[in-house]
């Protein structure tokens, strides 16, 4: 489907009562983060989008892969089954699967319910390596321990979600995400989205759902707005507000003064420190924060491990900048704000467009020694690079001094989860963005942005120890130091 953007109104943050300079000191902030990569950030107040920054190579079209942000949507499928009398909160999980049962269920995975998965207290020790080595993740998942008594202990658990998927899919015939396109993104007008799938075809729900920003903006004002959507009841408004309460602690230890990762959890939905809000919240920085009393939504996509520092800068920088009122237009201010926005850039390689020593490089065929990226061989042309897989795939990827330039990918970009069948479910034709520059004489140095997912790479080629360093923009990923021969 074509891209969907600029669906929400627009306005100016004056206008909405927010101070212009809280905005800009927000989004300042927000770029300043050591060690972090801001992709997407919008503001919503009153329903119509205030501000909003992508910057370059990242673009409001690219969709963004959401991590744990995804449960949330999952949580809004279940409720939906709920309002279709498909199924009910009580319901028993070894119910759905008959199927998949060992031959003896203890009295605890008996007792499981939906509303447990939903508040992650399935009495279930999570296993983050499970769906590495299963291929059937359902049945291998019910055979687990239940050591705790279902709905008394928070233990965040992926897998949790997961299982509301496969309940979904079991009750209504189709995955998960077919069932929100029909039910929740159609009349939202949501026409991008995929998600990651497991090796026998559910939706993964607990990560891997892949939209747009601005899709999440509106995910913020369906919850903000309990269930309803221009006049529609998606969701029923007990549901949504239940799904968004703090059910249980959700397992950090209270402090004063409160952090965001200590106030509870309700049905897939984090709750936030500022009084009554409420948030969908994934690894790596994925943010759609809902203040219901200030009726705003804020949404921040990134790339960084501890992402707190995120929610700080709306906490810090944005919340003292909201009024009751409209403010007299700022139009000084409105203009800087702008200008930021559609300038803002992530760091571009620095140094020169070529190198007298180019030629011991460019053109020539690197074959590398082995590595954990799984890269055979890497080809340097004049604006180009050509990377060879172990596993036989190839790509080339145009890139620009001073800019950025956009390819289609063969593949998949570079990915931290290790799943079996990892990225299936997504479509192909994912974009990198690429950039190069000469830091010295014998040093080469190329970044690469998947822009319409979330990681990156970056290749340094030193030529006179003849070895080219790769990193990925994984938090507390160590770079690799790979040596290479000309062929």
């Amino acid at each position: 489907m074509a891209a969907q953007v600029g669906d929400l109104p627009r306005s100016t943050p004056a206008a909405e009562g927010i101070s212009t300079q809280a905005v800009i000191n927000m989004m300042d902030s927000l770029m300043a983060l050591p060690e972090c990569d801001i992709h997407h950030v919008m503001v919503v107040r009153h329903g119509k989008v205030v501000a909003e920054i992508h910057p370059s190579p990242f673009r409001a079209e690219d969709s963004h892969t959401l991590y744990s942000a995804s449960k949330t949507f999952s949580a809004l499928a279940v409720g939906i089954a709920i309002d279709e009398n498909l199924l009910r909160l009580s319901d028993r999980v070894m119910t759905f699967f008959p199927d998949k049962r060992s031959d003896r269920v203890s009295d605890n995975m008996a007792a499981m319910t939906v509303r447990d998965l939903l508040m992650m207290a399935s009495g279930i020790k999570p296993d983050g390596t499970m769906r590495n080595n299963s291929t059937d993740w359902v049945k291998d998942w019910l055979a687990k321990s239940v050591d705790n008594e279902p709905g008394s202990l928070f233990q965040y658990d992926s897998m949790c979600t997961f299982m509301l998927s496969a309940i979904v899919q079991r009750v209504t015939g189709c995955t998960m995400l077919e069932y929100l396109e029909k039910k929740l993104f159609a009349p939202m007008h949501i026409t991008v989205a995929d998600w990651e799938s497991s090796p026998d075809g559910i939706n993964t729900g607990g990560w891997g759902l892949r939209v747009q920003a601005e899709t999440m903006a509106k995910l913020g004002l369906l919850l903000l707005n309990k269930g309803n959507w221009n006049g529609e009841q998606l969701v029923s408004a007990d549901y949504v507000t239940e799904a968004c309460s703090r059910l249980i602690d959700g397992g950090a230890k209270e402090t004063m003064p409160p952090t965001d990762g200590n106030q509870g959890y309700g049905y897939q939905v984090w709750q936030s420190k500022w009084p009554g809000s409420f948030r969908a919240d994934g690894a790596m920085g994925q943010y759609t924060v809902v203040v219901p009393q200030e009726d705003l939504v804020v949404v921040i996509l990134g790339m960084k491990l501890y992402g707190h520092a995120e929610l700080a800068c709306i906490w810090n920088q944005l919340m003292p900048g909201l009024k009751d009122a409209p403010l007299p237009p700022e139009k000084k201010l409105q203009q800087r704000l702008e200008k930021r926005c559609a300038t803002a850039m992530l760091q571009l390689p620095h140094g020169k467009r070529a190198s007298n020593q180019r030629r011991a490089i460019v053109g020539q065929s690197l074959q590398l020694a082995h590595n954990r990226f799984g890269l055979k061989q890497i080809t340097i042309n004049d604006g180009s690079l050509r990377l060879a897989y172990d596993d036989g795939c190839e790509e080339t990827l145009a890139m620009g001094h001073q800019n950025w330039q956009y390819s289609t990918l063969n593949g998949y970009p570079y990915y931290s989860i290790r799943a079996i069948n990892r990225m299936q479910g997504f479509k192909h034709g994912f974009t990198a963005a690429t950039a190069y520059a000469w830091t010295s004489k014998a040093t080469l140095e190329v970044r690469v942005h998947y822009v319409d997912w979330i990681s990156g790479l970056k290749f340094v080629f030193d030529l006179t120890k003849q070895e080219v360093t790769v990193s990925d923009t994984y938090p507390n990923s160590k770079p690799e130091t790979i040596h290479y021969t000309i062929q």
